[in-house]
């Protein structure tokens, strides 16, 4: 009876893959170019590392990869993860943004939410509900019909900016706030700092304690799926490995889009209880994918960096992942980017072993 309730949880989980997808271009490589002259009737979903899109997409726009540049109009939405970000087009509906140096130039139809180390929204960008900006430098100089919400470190408000609704910033000092901008709500100025010494030390042990209690499972964990599921693990490994940008692709895709299905079903009687048993399966087959996402950062270490293609993996080496991959986690923005590119590689081909499994 469990088996049959496994089965039909992880095929609920792996169907809405298709779904998702059905009506879409998908592409991916180490260079993708949409010619000005294109134009994409439906969505389009790229990865790759050198990514642009100069042409029309009628659809909506997914983009995960190392530097994007999107100069052709999206008029659905727009969602991009990747290093170096620019958008100079319109964006007919909502914009997505998570990277590293990321520049907006443009209109945006409906919300905007950016998350990345370096924010800038140039002037001339006008957005047509809502925005929330988080990074490290976050410059904004546009226009936004409603609220503004920004968190950073270093936050500046430019001469042209222009906010219709309220403005909070988070930060631990004021904002630069240029004399010619004007904000027709209230501005709040929301300090996070922790003064007391005590507590931060009692924060940093705690972090501590907790980042070590977390590493050590992982090794653990990843040690046991490798000994104990080696060819299955073996098969998602080199798979991810092999096909790294077409995975992460595939990841990035079930990680946006399972749990809005999930949500769905979850709103009528009827579909409840399968929304319950994909929910379940959906954050075991996460927490699988974490724990050999290890395994494929090892891979890919000793692949690229080491220049050593056949080196079979053993319990130190997956141990030295873990903790180099625990380290960079700790690496904000940079190092949150490259762990999460590892994960979703790895859920994708997760996905992709599972799927072929149950088809045979």
């Amino acid at each position: 009876m469990f088996k049959k309730i496994a089965t039909v949880g992880i095929l609920l989980s792996i169907a809405i893959i298709p779904l998702a997808t059905y009506g879409a271009t998908l592409d991916y490589g180490k260079i993708y170019y949409l010619d000005t002259q294109k134009t994409i009737k439906d969505n389009l979903y790229v990865a790759g590392g050198n990514l642009s899109s100069a042409g029309t997409v009628k659809g909506d726009l997914l983009m995960v990869g190392g530097d994007i540049s999107i100069s052709g109009p999206v008029e659905g939405s727009l969602m991009l993860a990747g290093g170096n970000v620019n958008v100079n087009n319109t964006v007919g509906n909502s914009l997505r943004i998570v990277g590293g140096n990321i520049t907006i130039a443009d209109s945006v139809g409906s919300d905007l939410i950016v998350a990345g180390g370096k924010i800038a929204v140039q002037s001339g960008t006008t957005v047509g509900k809502e925005a929330f900006l988080a990074g490290g430098s976050v410059y904004f100089d546009g226009t936004v019909n409603g609220n503004l919400k920004i968190a950073g470190k270093q936050i500046t408000i430019g001469p042209n900016a222009k906010i219709n609704g309220k403005l909070d910033y988070y930060s631990d000092k004021v904002a630069t706030i240029d004399s010619g901008a004007m904000v027709k709500g209230k501005t709040n100025f929301h300090q996070k700092t922790i003064n007391n010494p005590f507590n931060k030390e009692f924060l940093f042990g705690f972090m501590s304690i907790a980042a070590i209690a977390k590493l050590l499972m992982m090794f653990v964990a990843a040690l046991i799926m490798f000994h104990f599921f080696k060819p299955q693990t073996n098969s998602i490994i080199d798979n991810s490995v092999s096909n790294f940008w077409k995975e992460s692709l595939k990841g990035f895709i079930i990680l946006c889009v399972v749990p809005v299905a999930i949500i769905l079903s979850l709103v009528t009687v009827v579909t409840l209880y399968l929304g319950l048993i994909t929910l379940f399966f959906y954050l075991a087959f996460v927490i699988i994918s974490s724990v050999i996402s290890v395994l494929v950062f090892a891979k890919l270490c000793l692949k690229y960096i080491f220049k050593k293609v056949d080196y079979q993996l053993n319990w130190w080496v997956i141990l030295l992942s873990a903790i180099v991959m625990g380290i960079i986690g700790f690496i904000p923005f940079i190092g949150w980017i490259i762990v999460f590119f590892v994960f979703i590689s790895t859920l994708g081909s997760t996905s992709s072993a599972l799927y072929n499994k149950l088809r045979s």
